[in-house]
């Protein structure tokens, strides 16, 4: 049967068969390729996008960073300036503290000179209430700064000249003019 024409057609059908399947394969091989570099391409964008991406996140992180300590600089320096400025009132309230008895007198006198003296009465802190001596409209009082507060008799009015408001009323006026002293 071999040489009959029913074996020559099933040797055509295997060749054509093999063929075919050669064909198939070849194009399967096309197909995959193509396939292949086309994910090899989306991976290699997809890479590169994340690259930059990575890149840009690291430029923003390291510009915050920067600003950051930039802020934080400025802050600390805001703060020391703050600070010096503080000393300075501090330091004035020890030297009119550390002055002679004599000195403070005077500063109290001067805080008592007001017209229309009859109708107030003058308290100052039992520890500086000697300097002014025995006047009659001066009473101690347990204010504990230096300076007097002021009252009038019928208490409608009332001027606190203590050191530390007189001080807190120059920081707000002076506060400004001493910085620039100061820092330029």
């Amino acid at each position: 049967m071999e040489g009959s024409g029913v074996g020559k057609i099933i040797e055509e059908i295997n060749k054509g068969t093999a063929q075919k399947v050669s064909e198939i394969e070849a194009g399967s091989a096309n197909k995959v390729n193509f396939i292949m570099k086309h994910f090899e391409q989306l991976a290699e964008e997809n890479a590169e996008k994340i690259r930059k991406q990575g890149d840009d996140e690291i430029s923003v992180i390291k510009r915050q960073i920067i600003s950051n300590a930039e802020i934080e600089a400025k802050d600390k320096i805001d703060k020391e300036k703050f600070n010096w400025v503080e000393n300075v009132f501090e330091e004035t309230r020890q030297v009119i503290l550390n002055l002679s008895a004599q000195e403070k007198k005077e500063i109290l006198e001067k805080m008592c000179d007001i017209s229309d003296k009859e109708n107030f009465v003058f308290y100052v802190d039992k520890k500086y209430a000697n300097l002014l001596g025995n006047a009659g409209n001066v009473k101690e009082a347990d204010i504990n700064d230096f300076g007097v507060i002021i009252k009038s008799k019928d208490e409608r009015v009332t001027i606190d000249n203590t050191l530390t408001n007189r001080l807190a009323i120059l920081k707000q006026h002076k506060r400004y003019d001493i910085a620039k002293i100061l820092f330029g």
